[in-house]
Formats: C-alpha cells, sequence, structure tokens
C-alpha cells in the first residue's frame, strides 16, 4: 500500500493522492453499511444476476462507471442483483450486500442460489471464464454477454502486441500469437485457437450479445467470420450532466488512463511540437507521467472520479481533448465527456472513436501512422482557428441505456 502511494505521488502529484484515499475511504464506509444491511435483509429474489467480473469501483475505470449508472437507472424498475468476485450487490427490500466466493466463477454460483436467477447477464468478458459461461448455458440458463472490448478475441483485450507495444491489426496469425502472449504469461502452443474456439460457441449460444457501438459489432462479425451474427447495440453513458452554453475555452486536453494503449506515451511529443499547454486529467502508468509533469507546458491534475470529466474540462477552459488511442475503443466514453462539456476532440482514425466521429463530428481524425505529427497538425490548426468543430447534441444518457436494458430483458424474463 505504501509502495502504491508513493508510486502516485511521484506520478499523479499529492493532491491526486488525497483524493483516491479519500474516495477508498468513502467507498470502505458505503461497503460497511451495505454489508451491515444484509445482516438484516430478508427475501433476496431477482430474476436476472448481472456478473461484473472486474468488480464495479468507480475508480477502476470507464466500464465501471457506465455501469454503475446504468444500475442506478436500472434499480427504479427492478430489483438489481450485481455479483462481482466476493459481493453480491441487491437493491432490495434496500441496498445491501452479501458476501460470495471470491472466485467469480464460485461467486456467480452463489448468487445464484441466493437470488433464483435464471438470467446471466455478464457485463464485460475480462475476467470471466469461458467455460463456466458455457457450463451454465448447458445447465438451462439464460445468458446475455455484453462485449466491451476484444476479449473474446484475445487474452490481451487491446491488441497491442508484445514486444513492440503496437495494435496487431487483428492477429490470426497463431504462431504470432503465441510470441506476443509468452511475453507475459506461461501458454501453451494452442491457448488462442482455443481460446477463440470458446470464444465463438458462446457468441452464438448466448441469447443476447450487447455492444457499446455498430463499429464492434462489425469487428466480431468479421474477426470470427460470423457474418451474421445477431447483436444490439446500446451506447453507454456516464452521469454527467450538459454543461455547453457558454463559448467553450482554448485550452487543450487529455482524459483518462495515462497508458501506452492509450496513446500516453504521444502526449510528450505532442505537447513538445505545439509548444501549447496541454493539461492532463486522470491516473495512469507513474513513468509516463513523471516524464510529463517534467515538461513545462504540461499540468497534469490527476485522478478524478467517474462523472466529473466534463467539469472539470469546463472549470480549466478546455476546448480540444486529444483521444491518441492506438487501438480501436470499443466505445470511448471520454468523447462522450468531451462534448457534454463542449469541446471538440482529435483521435487517430481508427475503432469507434472514429466511428462516432464520423458520423457525428465534433472533431477530427489522423492516420494512426502519422503518429504525435498527425495530432499536432490538428492542434496547431485549431489554436490558429482554421478549423471549427460543433459537439454533437445527442449524447446518451444512464437512463437511456438503462431503458434499453429493460426492454432487452423484457424479451427474456
Amino acid at each position: 500500500m505504501i509502495r502504491a502511494i508513493g508510486s502516485v505521488i511521484r506520478g499523479e502529484g499529492v493532491g491526486s493522492a488525497l483524493r483516491r484515499t479519500r474516495e477508498r475511504i468513502a467507498e470502505a464506509a458505503q461497503a460497511a453499511a451495505f454489508r451491515f444491511r444484509g445482516t438484516f435483509a430478508g427475501n433476496a429474489q431477482a430474476s436476472i444476476l448481472n456478473v461484473a467480473a472486474d468488480g464495479t469501483s468507480l475508480r477502476l475505470g470507464g466500464l465501471q462507471a457506465q455501469l454503475v449508472a446504468r444500475l442506478d437507472e436500472e434499480r427504479h424498475f427492478r430489483n438489481v442483483a450485481v455479483v462481482s468476485p466476493g459481493i453480491l450487490d441487491l437493491s432490495r427490500p434496500s441496498r445491501h450486500t452479501r458476501g460470495v466466493s471470491t472466485q467469480i466463477e464460485t461467486a456467480i454460483r452463489d448468487a445464484i442460489a441466493i437470488t433464483g436467477a435464471r438470467t446471466i447477464h455478464f457485463e464485460g468478458m475480462h475476467g470471466v471464464p469461458f467455460a463456466e459461461v458455457l457450463r451454465l448455458i448447458e445447465d438451462g440458463f439464460d445468458v446475455i454477454v455484453s462485449v466491451h472490448d476484444f476479449s473474446l478475441f484475445c487474452q490481451r483485450p487491446h491488441l497491442i502486441e508484445e514486444p513492440g507495444d503496437t495494435f496487431c491489426f487483428y492477429s490470426r496469425d497463431f504462431d504470432r500469437c503465441h510470441r506476443c502472449l509468452s511475453q507475459t504469461w506461461p501458454v501453451v502452443q494452442n491457448a488462442q485457437r482455443d481460446h477463440r474456439a470458446l470464444a465463438q460457441h458462446i457468441l452464438t449460444s448466448a441469447m443476447h450479445v450487447i455492444f457499446p457501438s455498430q463499429f464492434l459489432l462489425d469487428q466480431h462479425r468479421q474477426i470470427f467470420s460470423m457474418p451474421k451474427l445477431a447483436g444490439v447495440v446500446i451506447e453507454p453513458a456516464v452521469c454527467s450532466r450538459d454543461l455547453r452554453g457558454a463559448a467553450p475555452g482554448r485550452a487543450i486536453a487529455y482524459a483518462g488512463s495515462a497508458k501506452r494503449h492509450k496513446g500516453a506515451h504521444l502526449l510528450g511529443e505532442l505537447a513538445q511540437r505545439t509548444g501549447a499547454a496541454l493539461h492532463i486529467f486522470g491516473g495512469g502508468d507513474e513513468d509516463v507521467l513523471r516524464d510529463l509533469r517534467s515538461r513545462p507546458n504540461v499540468t497534469v491534475h490527476g485522478y478524478y472520479r467517474g462523472g466529473e470529466l466534463p467539469s472539470l474540462l469546463q472549470k480549466h477552459g478546455i476546448g480540444l481533448v486529444i483521444v491518441p488511442s492506438i487501438w480501436p475503443e470499443a466505445h470511448c466514453l471520454v468523447i462522450s465527456e468531451a462534448w457534454l462539456a463542449g469541446a471538440a476532440v482529435a483521435a487517430f482514425d481508427l475503432g469507434a472513436q472514429a466511428e462516432r466521429i464520423r458520423a457525428h463530428g465534433g472533431g477530427w481524425l489522423a492516420p494512426l501512422e502519422s503518429g504525435a505529427d498527425g495530432l499536432a497538425a490538428i492542434v496547431n490548426q485549431w489554436l490558429a482557428g482554421s478549423i471549427t468543430a460543433t459537439p454533437p447534441h445527442d449524447i446518451a444518457t444512464p437512463i437511456d441505456a438503462a431503458r434499453a436494458h429493460i426492454e432487452l430483458y423484457r424479451t427474456i424474463v
């Protein structure tokens, strides 16, 4: 713990470390209160069990932020039961938690025994044992799968190849995949082949498969050679107010986790090539953040809580948000939050980030191979006033996502 705090201070700053600590304390207090209520809670029946294998803490990232925001809305319509390692979170008779196994496959069975649920909704496939999903289907449960990345295709859900730290462009060369995975884990020769075979079985056997973007659905149809794969597109959202009104500022920012697959390693070059003041919101890798903090025109603000980004962008006068991800994003909530703050977006031409900007405007795209130079060209044109963009107004809200899921559940339950 001390080592982790030290790393945060060195990378994000003291203020960020304090914000993280306060949030951990608040989370612990809330968890204790929910556990206490669970001691006296009665019937816990629920027809649907949502599975969050990676947890639901907001500090874990965008997947958790959109899930929590959506389920908070769904609690107005149904008894929400969410299981994650060690915890079953139930909304009725009042919000409380009960203890389950810390092993997710056993935790799911524990939660089924408590709730009697017959529909199991996997909220993302990272960290989920594929064999357990198929066992549930074989046992007669209705299974829904939400796909938020490329976990079904690869054990590296962002498809960043090792060594080299570059996007693999959906490699289907199993020898190449084996070399990549072996850089991190001990893997048997046919691990990737077996992984994809199980994933394909899940895609064909699940009652519904939900995707956050048309891009991700289309890409799964292609990479699994399943052109008729039936999927439902439901756009996720975070709990943020639309703050547009006043003219957007002229400052530039990066927001999110400062990691390589997010393109954070390009930010130092970008700051150097533009000379513009660059604000960094979010945590990430210590070495990346320390390098950025050493640059005179970069300000690292550090960690922020889910839902706070639009207000932070407005507070600091941000008019352009850089999204330099070098992997094809599944949706990219940061784009939504930038637009809610009235800011435009600059991103690479791949993934859902490109799909959204092409469909709605609100930003510009650079070829992935252009790297920092391509993004810098957009920044410099924007600073000079030679290009402008109007963020779209039809941005999904958590209640939109909740209603879409409720309608989907009604086709089963």
